[in-house]
Order: C-alpha cells, then structure tokens, then sequence
C-alpha cells in the first residue's frame, strides 16, 4: 500500500470530526482551519482571566459553589482551545511526533471537553437543588462538594485514560514510540464511542431534569408571570448555549459520515456554543458583573479614565475656542 493510501486510512483516526467522504488531501485545510477557529476561541482566556481572578479574590463569590464550577468550566474551555490548537498545528505543519505523545494530547483534550460537559451539568444540578430544597442545600452542599467535585473529574478521565492504557498494554512499545504523522487516537474503538455518547446522553437528560423542575417550581411559585419574563428569558438562554455545545458532539462521537462543509460547520458550531459559556454563565450574572469592575487590568482603567475625562469635560462651558495647532505653538 502506498503512503498516500496508509495516510488516507490514518486520517480518519484524526481527531474525532473526520469521516469516510474527507480524503487526506482536505485533511490540511480542515487542520488549517482547526488551528484558526481554535486560535479564535482561545482569545475568550482574557474574559476567562477576568471571571477566575474576581471570583478567587471576592470573598462572597469564592463561597458559591456556583462560581466555582464556573472558574473551572472556563479553564476547561479556554485549555480545550489552547490544547486544540497545538494538536491541529501540529497536524496541519505535519510535525513528525512520536504517537504516545499524539495519545496524549488527544487525551488531555477529550478529558477538558467532558469536563466542560460535566460541570455545565453541575451548575444546572446546583441551581435545582437550591431552588428546590433551600433551606437543605446548605448542609447538603457541605458534605457532597468535595465528593461530587472528585466523581466528576473521575468521570472526565476515565475514558481516555483507560483506553489510552489498553492500548499501550496491546501495543509493542515501539509501535507506541513510532513516529506518526496524522496524530491518530486510541479512542475510535466502538466500546469508546459508545460509552462516550452514553455520557452525552446522561449529561442532557439531567440538565433537561433540573431546568424543567426549576420552571417547575418557578411557575408554582409565581416568579414566571408575565410581568417577570427575566427568569424565563435566562432559561431559554442557558438551554439555547446549551443545545450549541451538546448536540454537535452526536456526530462528533458517532463518526456521522457528512462532506467537508457540514464537518466544518458542525466544528465551529460546537466551538462557537463553548465560546458562549463565559458570557451566558459570567457576564449575565449581577452579583459577578458587579465585582468585575475592580479587578480589570490598569490599561482598560486608563481607557476608561480617559473616557470619563472627555465626558466631564464635554459637559463645560468652553471659555476659548482652539484648534491642534495651537498645542504646537505653546513651546
């Protein structure tokens, strides 16, 4: 078999959004993409900067369990992007890489975006039970934290770490040191694909539980009446960010065959719904865009001075008309 053939075969082993109908001659495109679409999504590290540094540093926020889960879904988001764009890169460059450490990377991306997942399902979890059993969540949350924290990272890495080990225990050691130029994985095998969407499919259907109580409970109590459509309207909104980032992983996971423009689309939809978080989950929050203010860098600050000094300014009364030549004559 020729090396353009044994190429073609590899790529579908890629990174989990290709298919049959890709040929490796559109592998370097999709890879090019890939790095920029990720690259893009990656520039999200400052507003995820932003959120980390005011939820650790504010006393009151560091306490909610909500903003905590927060600060790691956008760590998760932004190490996905950053850990995408060197994996593609290096795709795209074609960088001859040994393939444990293929394996590897590949792992470590696959355990972020589960982890995003999961801890998307948590805060849908958390805001139930608060909602639901107020006057027990404190007492509750208090002897389950540390547990469901460690279940739910155990459950991010099983996958691709159990199946990462099986392979190395299967494979010759120099088959694992091989060189391999299109980055392959060990989780194509169909016990991988399918325990991977049994999660999906678990995540969705207790995210969809815990927001039906809530407007559940919303409704019995009178806070979604038609003079308060806020509630209603953040419901939607989560569930919209929501539906952008979990049904993109169907096809993802099942190897759904579909032609290069559907894979690339497929591709930035899913990005575009995780680039969403940190705005739907951050910045539509009151009590966190409150505190936001005083921890900004001090180039935003002189930004924001400058803007206050022309608006007062604006409003006096000019005692002497000038123009910019006459800073020029004051010398």
């Amino acid at each position: 078999m020729s090396n353009d053939s044994n190429y073609d075969v590899a790529v579908e082993q890629n990174t989990g959004l290709l298919n049959a109908t890709i040929s490796g001659d559109d592998i370097g495109l999709l890879d090019t993409v890939k790095v920029c679409v990720h690259g893009g999504i990656f520039l999200t590290t400052f507003l995820t900067y932003l959120i980390v540094v005011t939820v650790f540093h504010t006393a009151e926020l560091r306490r909610n369990v909500r903003f905590v889960l927060l600060c790691q879904h956008c760590a998760c988001v932004t190490s996905f992007n950053a850990v995408g764009t060197i994996l593609h890169g290096l795709c795209a460059l074609h960088v001859p890489i040994n393939r444990l450490t293929c394996w590897v990377l590949f792992d470590f991306q696959v355990a972020l975006g589960r982890g995003m997942g999961i801890t998307l399902t948590l805060m849908a979890l958390n805001t139930c039970l608060s909602i639901l059993r107020p006057l027990h969540y404190p007492a509750l949350l208090r002897r389950i934290r540390s547990s469901v924290m460690a279940l739910a990272w155990f459950m991010a890495l099983l996958n691709p770490v159990l199946f990462t080990v099986l392979a190395c225990a299967q494979s010759s050691w120099a088959y694992v040191v091989e060189l391999d130029p299109v980055c392959s994985t060990t989780l194509e095998s169909p016990a991988s694909r399918f325990s991977s969407l049994a999660l999906v499919v678990f995540l969705v259907l207790l995210i969809m539980t815990s927001y039906v109580l809530i407007y559940m409970e919303g409704c019995r109590a009178g806070h979604f009446s038609r003079s308060n459509s806020s509630g209603r309207r953040t419901i939607l909104i989560h569930m919209l960010q929501m539906i952008l980032y979990l049904l993109p992983l169907v096809p993802i996971i099942t190897r759904w065959k579909h032609n290069m423009a559907a894979t690339v689309t497929n591709f930035v939809v899913f990005l575009v719904g995780q680039a969403l978080s940190p705005v739907v989950y951050g910045l539509r929050c009151r009590e966190l865009r409150a505190q936001l203010p005083y921890f900004l860098p001090r180039w935003t600050k002189v930004f924001q001075t400058c803007s206050d000094t022309t608006d007062c300014s604006s409003t006096e009364t000019p005692t002497q008309p000038w123009n910019c030549n006459d800073l020029q004559n004051r010398d």
